[in-house]
């Protein structure tokens, strides 16, 4: 089977840990399909007159193609979708007369989905949209929530992230017998148990007292002020590590103040972008992890540290209570209240948790057989 797979959330060479969540998808089920990739690259000539990025070029295993298509930045955003479709269905039409896809894969209902459903729909072929986190900022928009319901009533299949999505996609008008939910995976071979003093010593961490990590950019969105409020009430020895660069709503001044202002500055560690490399290493190092977000799809975050073997406290958001089991492997708490979350973090650290245990307690999924659960679906289209 042909499938070509359609996100603008993908790895590139300005962006390398960009969407990798997406990328590990892909290369899993190229072992077992012919898939090629379309990461489309949005332009505005006054803002972005040259793009970096080459128009095609091979990541890794993966043949990726990288169209432009004209946008406007920061405004008549409920065009993008319209915009995508325009700039890609004359790319796509050449690429079919050498290589016809049998299915248009697209991740992200926006733009991604509603693009390639226009573009599938002139073009006569199927289309599956995975649903993640992006949904739940388009449901806020009732003219993207129309167009987004119109593209996933039209779809061959629909893949959620999470059980909640799947519900989501329901009340938007998908049958139950064209939905799945199909979890993210982890590289079991990169995200694994590893000696904690050792990890500590190769990042450069205190070998002394409780370290808590949580690896994600520093937007609002994502807690991080919560976190640290959090971090005042527990014990002087329990240190927070922040992995993550900066993003809309977050920087490392600002969080360093929020940190002052609370007297736990010498007790926060921010650590910027790091190189997927490492990521294990963090988790690996710390007693506990920690994902304080508002909204989620997916989080990795979560499935690598249970995959590393530490236990994850996490807001009741996205696809953690799908992928969190509790109280085996952390807790659930509820998102943006800070005395939930302390009392949680106090109770994990105070327990002795065996790294092996969480692993089997938790039950993830390599991305082998994530694909495996992909390639089932597009096979009964």
């Amino acid at each position: 089977m042909k499938v070509l797979s359609f996100s603008y959330c993908f790895p590139s060479e300005t962006k390398p840990t960009w969407g990798m969540f997406v990328y590990q998808r892909l290369a899993a089920l190229r072992e077992v399909e012919d898939l090629k990739v379309c990461s489309p690259v949005p332009w505005f000539p006054l803002l972005r007159p040259n793009i970096g990025e080459p128009n095609s070029q091979q990541w890794q295993q993966l043949a990726v193609y990288r169209p432009r298509f004209f946008y406007f930045p920061g405004m008549f955003k409920n065009t993008d979708a319209h915009l995508y479709a325009r700039g890609l269905t004359g790319w796509l039409k050449e690429l079919c007369m050498t290589w016809r896809p049998d299915v248009l894969d697209a991740h992200f209902v926006w733009p991604d989905g509603v693009g390639v459903a226009l573009i599938a729909k002139q073009l006569g072929i199927p289309y599956v949209i995975t649903l993640r986190g992006k949904l739940y900022e388009c449901l806020k928009v009732p003219a993207q929530t129309r167009q987004c319901a119109q593209a996933l009533q039209g779809a061959a299949a629909v893949i959620s992230v999470s059980s909640r999505m799947a519900k989501e996609a329901e009340m938007l008008g998908v049958e139950p017998q064209r939905l799945h939910v199909i979890v993210n995976g982890v590289d079991r071979d990169h995200f694994r148990p590893r000696d904690k003093g050792d990890c500590r010593k190769q990042l450069g961490l205190p070998q002394q007292g409780k370290l808590l990590v949580t690896v994600a950019h520093l937007g609002h969105r994502k807690g991080h002020h919560e976190m640290i409020q959090a971090l005042a009430e527990l014990a002087n020895d329990v240190t927070l590590i922040i992995v993550g660069g900066a993003a809309q709503g977050g920087t490392v001044a600002g969080l360093q103040e929020v940190a002052r202002n609370f007297g736990v500055e010498d007790r926060l560690i921010l650590t910027g972008p790091q190189p997927y490399a490492k990521i294990p290493l963090y988790f690996s190092a710390a007693d506990a992890s920690v994902l304080a977000s508002y909204r989620e799809g997916c989080p990795n975050a979560v499935l690598e540290s249970l995959a590393a073997g530490t236990p994850v406290i996490a807001t009741d958001v996205g696809a953690v209570p799908d992928i969190l089991p509790v109280p085996h492997a952390g807790r659930i708490v509820p998102a943006e209240e800070v005395e939930p979350l302390r009392d949680a973090i106090a109770d994990v650290l105070d327990q002795e948790w065996d790294s092996e245990s969480v692993v089997r307690a938790s039950g993830v999924k390599s991305w082998t057989q994530v694909a495996t659960e992909v390639q089932k679906v597009f096979k009964g289209l």
